[in-house]
């Protein structure tokens, strides 16, 4: 029952995802991180209260949408301006992320009553890190190298590299979650995640490698060589779809990992109860989250601009 309920769980959400990709303007899909990355940082606080730990929520939130709006202007200036994005608008976010640690400081000043500065800070700026700023590399997967204006649709670059992304890190959860029920007798961290196995690992990996490859070769395109894949603008060979379906599954497990070490220190299972079976947002994201910036230094690496 479990099973199908996080299958169901992951049909709604691939739905949802196509949804927005395939037929709504862009800003939709923009909004829809927004509101993934709003959503998930505010799990991330009642993760760190439940362990007794404080941090500035509000704050975090309001500045952790700065990150990312900036993030969004600047990979989109192009078409907001008609001019080519200058060095001034490509640091916009390091600007921004230099003002966030500035006001992080600047807030805890005034607060006479509060015990723990040090964790204060500290946990609201691991909030940043862990959970907007990682959503950032969704914006440079979909809009580095095809800026789009707000009311027109997403790119086929973008389409295809966040739908990937998706299937590939999706399955992979759901087969060695499917696996690790199913045959899993070895425990991979019992301290951590008890419910994880190394035959359930196994069963992701060769899950993820399966929808990569396939994934990759429906990607193909009569208009690329043979052997190749066609992202949007983006070319890579069908080898590198193997490495990257088991790459993607072994990340997101250290994303699934990380996040379940920060709910057992809170005493939690479950970051939060909208989608069953999945649990929370974060809970949802959490194998994206480190899944996302590696796939976007890959491809910065290893693949083909048209």
């Amino acid at each position: 029952m479990a099973l199908l309920r996080r299958t169901i769980s992951a049909v709604v959400i691939l739905g949802t995802v196509a949804l927005v990709m395939f037929v709504l303007p862009s800003i939709v899909g923009v909004a829809v991180l927004f509101a993934m990355a709003v959503f998930s940082l505010l799990e991330f606080y009642s993760i760190l209260k439940n362990a007794g730990i404080p941090a500035f929520r509000i704050l975090g939130v309001i500045v952790g949408v700065a990150m990312l709006a900036s993030t969004y202007i600047s990979l989109n200036i192009q078409v907001f301006t008609g001019e080519h994005p200058n060095g001034i608008w490509k640091e916009f976010p390091l600007l921004v992320l230099v003002l966030i640690v500035f006001i992080l400081f600047i807030r805890q000043f005034p607060q006479k009553s509060n015990p723990q500065p040090l964790p204060t800070i500290s946990c609201t700026m691991l909030g940043l890190f862990y959970v907007p700023f990682l959503i950032m590399f969704f914006f440079f997967l979909a809009f580095r190298w095809t800026p789009t204006a707000p009311l027109s649709p997403l790119s086929p670059t973008a389409r295809w590299l966040l739908l990937y992304i998706v299937v590939v890190v999706k399955f992979s959860d759901i087969g060695a979650y499917a696996v690790g029920s199913l045959i899993g007798r070895h425990k991979l961290f019992p301290r951590i995640s008890p419910g994880k196995t190394w035959e359930g690992l196994a069963g992701g990996l060769a899950t993820g490698i399966l929808a990569s490859v396939l994934f990759a070769r429906l990607a193909h395109s009569p208009d690329a060589a043979p052997g190749t894949a066609l992202f949007g603008r983006l070319v890579i060979g069908h080898n590198h779809a193997w490495f990257l379906g088991g790459f993607l599954a072994s990340i997101g497990v250290l994303g699934d990992l990380v996040e379940s070490l920060l709910k057992r220190s809170a005493g939690m299972k479950d970051s939060g109860r909208l989608f069953p079976g999945m649990g929370g947002i974060l809970d949802v994201l959490d194998s994206l989250l480190f899944a996302a910036p590696a796939l976007y230094f890959y491809l910065r690496w290893f693949a083909h601009v048209i």
